[in-house]
């Protein structure tokens, strides 16, 4: 039976509501929505590749600017929609409230070699060194821009930023001052929106407040019925910046969440007929507090402090764990030497964890206590004029395999500002997390007496974790060139090549019976082991065009090869089908054109190869977004997603017993009011 979605009268006439205030609104309205020229963008400032500013176009690394008119025009209701206009990273929703999100290879919903952080906050679990994206809702009016980069960025950001790094960087609180409320409703975003207001805190800075909310209707199964995966989200916050000195600044923000989502899974047992359906409302809630302060010593010394708390309490399927990090960074910047920039810094972080333990899942203690102590140390030298030698190292210390080193080399030749070139070696490790090292999941039980188990016992399925997991270690190559013509081109390619090494890999034993258990079973036990190594490389592109004033043309493409082998000594071990999790072809193409100077019209298409050795097949799907802007501070906009399929499946995700899923069709309107 095909699902119905009910009625929405609150949000019908909450977005009455608010085209009413839109039209009733005065002209003196003071926040008007903007875009960059290729040519600004060209010149953005960057700080995720150095860890200070600099110009894009300067920047050795492979690195993508998702600007907030990007986000804007392009109708995206999430940040995981918006990183699919990154070459490179690789999206695709498993349900209604989960992503698997990667760069360059090795998708699963806890893709675990992408560092992600907000405004300087780490997003990834330690429990699983993957992140809950359901969970980050901040409000997208009040991001400035999300820098992408694909590669290795350990030497500064250290573990886990081994295929790339995320960094969602929201706005300065005096850029977001007087108020703005939006209110969206939908087909499957049912309603959603916010409200912030913003203003002075006394002579010496801005503050503002916000609270964010949405409601989202249940994907379908691949027979067109609901999946029961439906979710609500509430979100608020703050943020203060403060210059009680010409040469300090302050920034204090912290956020709370809670978020409810329903599951239906299908959970192993042991007995007939060894499946239980399991519906439930699941809880998330979350809470930071995170403060940093900035002095300028003189015009080439300036130094960061930076703290943050992180609390956690989160339910999935039938699990449920707390937990709590704190998070102290530490970085100077100076310049020693003519021709010498140097960045050093020192970081500690800690954290624990509760769990909560199911029949089908656990762990070998139910709470743990982690530590990490790292420092980095990087030269930016100035060889000549137009060329440009980075070296750098971290160091850190971990509780699972000790000390880690993570060197990092780069040249950058920038002869004029229309050509740069640049090449990279980096070295990168991802380190063991609690679950690898402790885990027992029962991933199934097969029935007796079927061609796969013809034995008259249950054949239970688990897969357990190993105290002496190493870390996973990366060498990378890499190398790019950029060209900006002129203001109205652009162009920029990144080669690389990859070699990874003690790759997570699974070792299956022999089935065991195990006459004296209750019940009686026959057990075949998987070890997560290091017992892979593999290559990857590929090929990205970005570019950007305006053949007209009023129109704009951002084109993207990924070429991705994978290969993996098991190392010796290692009989029996695969990958989880990681070498097929990330398409071999991918691009995007966006269409942003003015039709007036009060309407919009933007497009975008996407095409995705198969994967998963085609249990997901290849799909091209367009988004359309119109938009109209009666007045300065005032947008009234609908946005038509995947419109090209009923539904369409992205991602089949082997891990905790989630059942597969498609993306439907759908339509969304919204208004937004700044005054």
């Amino acid at each position: 039976m095909k699902k119905s979605r009910p009625p929405h009268c609150r949000a019908i006439i909450a977005w009455t509501l608010a085209i009413g205030l839109c039209l009733a609104l005065p002209a003196g309205a003071t926040e008007d929505f903007t875009e960059l020229s290729i040519e600004e963008l060209a010149n953005i400032e960057v700080t995720s590749v150095s860890r200070k500013p600099q110009k894009l176009s300067h920047a050795p690394s492979a690195i993508f600017v998702i600007t907030s008119d990007d986000i804007r025009r392009s109708g995206v209701t999430n940040i995981p929609d918006a990183l699919r206009m990154v070459p490179g990273i690789q999206v695709a929703r498993i349900s209604s409230s989960k992503w698997a999100i990667t760069a360059r290879g090795f998708n699963s919903q806890f893709a675990n070699k992408l560092l992600v952080q907000m405004d300087g906050r780490t997003l990834y679990s330690p429990l699983f060194s993957g992140v809950f994206w359901e969970d980050q809702t901040t409000l997208l009016e009040d991001i400035d821009r999300i820098e992408v980069i694909r590669g290795p960025g350990a030497s500064l950001w250290g573990a886990n930023a081994v295929n790339g790094i995320i960094n969602i960087i929201t706005k300065t609180s005096d850029k977001t001052q007087g108020a703005l409320a939006t209110n969206r409703v939908g087909t499957l975003e049912r309603s959603g929106g916010g409200a912030r207001y913003g203003g002075e805190a006394g002579s010496k800075g801005h503050y503002r407040l916000y609270a964010t909310y949405a409601n989202r209707d249940e994907s379908v199964s691949p027979e067109g019925e609901g999946s029961g995966d439906s979710w609500d989200t509430l979100q608020g916050g703050f943020r203060s910046d403060l210059t009680p000195t010409a040469e300090t600044r302050l920034t204090f923000q912290g956020d709370v969440y809670s978020g409810r989502f329903n599951e239906r899974t299908n959970l192993p047992s042991l007995s007939a007929p060894y499946t239980t359906l399991y519906e439930n409302e699941n809880d998330s809630r979350h809470m930071n507090l995170l403060s940093r302060v900035t002095r300028s010593l003189s015009t080439t010394s300036e130094f960061t402090f930076q703290a943050y708390y992180d609390r956690s309490e989160k339910e999935e399927n039938d699990l449920s764990w707390e937990g709590d990090l704190a998070d102290l960074d530490f970085q100077h910047r100076f310049q020693p030497l003519s021709g010498h920039e140097v960045i050093w810094g020192l970081g500690y972080r800690y954290y624990s964890d509760t769990i909560e333990f199911s029949d089908n899942f656990s762990l070998a203690s139910p709470s743990t206590t982690d530590h990490l102590i790292s420092t980095f140390l990087q030269d930016e030298i100035t060889l000549t004029p137009s060329l440009q030698l980075t070296v750098g190292t971290k160091l850190e210390h971990n509780d699972y395999t000790g000390v880690e080193i993570q060197p990092n080399a780069r040249l950058l030749w920038a002869p004029n500002a229309i050509h740069s070139t640049w090449l990279a070696v980096s070295r990168a490790v991802r380190t063991p997390n609690r679950s690898e090292t402790q885990i027992r999941i029962r991933q199934g039980v097969i029935p007796p007496g079927t061609p796969v188990n013809p034995s008259p016992l249950p054949l239970e399925v688990l897969i357990t974790g190993d105290e002496d997991f190493e870390s996973e270690k990366l060498i990378a190559l890499e190398a790019g060139y950029r060209l900006t013509p002129d203001p109205l081109f652009s162009l920029d390619l990144a080669l690389f090549y990859n070699s990874y090494d003690d790759l997570s890999g699974y070792l299956t034993a022999d089935p065991v019976p195990n006459i004296g258990a209750t019940p009686p079973r026959v057990t075949l036990e998987t070890t997560i082991n290091n017992g892979m190594e593999g290559h990857t490389w590929g090929l990205e592109v970005a570019s950007n065009w305006a053949p007209r004033p009023n129109w704009r043309l951002q084109a993207s493409g990924t070429l991705f090869q994978a290969s993996y082998d098991t190392k010796s000594g290692y009989e029996g071990s695969f990958s989880d089908d990681t070498d097929d999790a990330a398409p071999k072809v991918q691009f995007s193409l966006r269409s942003g054109l003015d039709l007036s100077p009060k309407v919009t019209l933007d497009l975008w298409l996407r095409h995705m190869d198969d994967i998963q050795e085609g249990r997901v097949d290849a799909y091209t799907e367009l988004d359309a977004r119109l938009a109209w802007k009666p007045q300065k501070g005032v947008e009234l906009s609908i946005t038509g997603q995947n419109l090209l399929h009923e539904s369409h499946a992205e991602f089949a995700e082997s891990l905790l017993w989630v059942a597969p899923t498609e993306v439907e069709r759908s339509v969304h309107a919204q208004a937004t009011l700044a005054f």
